[in-house]
């Protein structure tokens, strides 16, 4: 067993598979099959928040887990956000994965992680988009031109090439507009609207993905027959949910120890364990059924799983040794060596 670290770039990350959204994609189905076989290990996440830093993207968010099956890795996932990092040109929010392998809990590798997050945080959502949404939509309405949301329809655009119309709405215009560039560039058509209830209302496929924190998203804007994805916190209001034929997420324990929508109702009396249609393993296994009316209305609330980073981060690992990339770097000093 060697004592030595790989450190992963992001670019290292990417020449790995990083942006592979088939990759991904599978490792995620394996990680939800384990998710429902429960061969994992994850305590609540661990949320590092001051009270001089009110706004809800101002935070750092730990997230552990053992993933076992093909994978048998433990790592951590520090994500850290400040909502005035766009104003200097930075990203809101930054990741570094640790992994350690789970026999002798030496660190392996240390890798870029803002780029795995927002990877699998999209691909999940093409993934719940391909068991969830009517097989005919047509229609995809984004709040919150960010980056979540551009790698998701960048993502829903290649497995589902029938959608032809894609919406978004962002209270920056401006940010709008490079949105619009930036996926016209990828080769995908938005069309910038004036109100999120111009994107959401008509949309097959509804996807929030912003930093409010005041719900302002009502029942009117839940067509009949769509999948509503949830990806942000707070946008929906109470109404909203309870106008749900089926209400999925991806662990309820999770969600409810959260401070997001579902956790506001679950403290209210709103919502229990028992009133959700299940978790998305569940779905991926078929052990319970995903979509089976063309008019249901689909509430899918991604928490967003610490197993999920360390699995993609795990198998983007092992491609990085057979490639080699990255650097070998020595963190464990050896016993007794010190000040001896």
């Amino acid at each position: 067993m060697t004592s030595s670290t790989l450190f992963l770039s992001q670019n290292d990350l990417i020449a790995a598979g990083a942006t592979d959204i088939d990759l991904i994609g599978s490792v995620l189905t394996q990680a939800f099959r384990l998710h429902t076989e429960q061969d994992f290990t994850a305590p609540p996440s661990s949320f590092l928040k001051r009270s001089d830093c009110p706004h809800v993207a101002d935070r750092i968010i730990g997230l552990s887990a053992h993933v076992g099956g093909e994978f048998n890795m433990e790592g951590i996932k520090w994500v850290a956000s400040s909502h005035v990092n766009p104003d200097h040109g930075l990203p809101r929010a930054n990741a570094v994965i640790i992994l350690n392998d789970p026999i002798h809990r030496l660190p392996v590798a240390i890798m870029e992680g803002g780029l795995i997050s927002a990877m699998r945080t999209a691909v999940v959502q093409g993934l719940a988009a391909k068991y969830l949404a009517r097989p005919d939509a047509q229609t995809v309405g984004l709040v919150g031109a960010g980056r979540i949301g551009a790698l998701t329809l960048w993502t829903l655009s290649q497995w589902f090439p029938h959608i032809s119309d894609y919406r978004v709405f962002d209270v920056s215009a401006e940010r709008a507009r490079a949105f619009q560039e930036h996926m016209e560039r990828q080769g995908v058509n938005v069309s910038i609207v004036k109100s999120f209830q111009a994107a959401l209302a008509p949309a097959d496929i509804g996807i929030t993905a912003t930093t409010e924190s005041t719900p302002y998203v009502t029942a009117d804007e839940f067509k009949s027959g769509s999948l509503f994805m949830n990806v942000s916190l707070m946008d929906p209001q109470f109404d909203f949910v309870m106008a749900a034929d089926k209400v999925i997420v991806d662990d309820w324990e999770q969600c409810v120890h959260s401070d997001r929508v579902l956790a506001r109702m679950h403290r209210e009396g709103l919502l229990d364990r028992a009133s959700i249609h299940g978790e998305f393993g569940e779905v991926v296994c078929g052990s319970i059924a995903g979509r089976e009316h063309p008019d249901e209305r689909i509430f899918w609330n991604p928490f967003g799983l610490a197993i999920e980073d360390i699995a993609v981060a795990s198998v983007l690992y092992e491609r990085s040794l057979a490639r080699p990339l990255g650097q070998s770097i020595q963190l464990v000093d050896q016993e007794w060596d010190v000040l001896f």
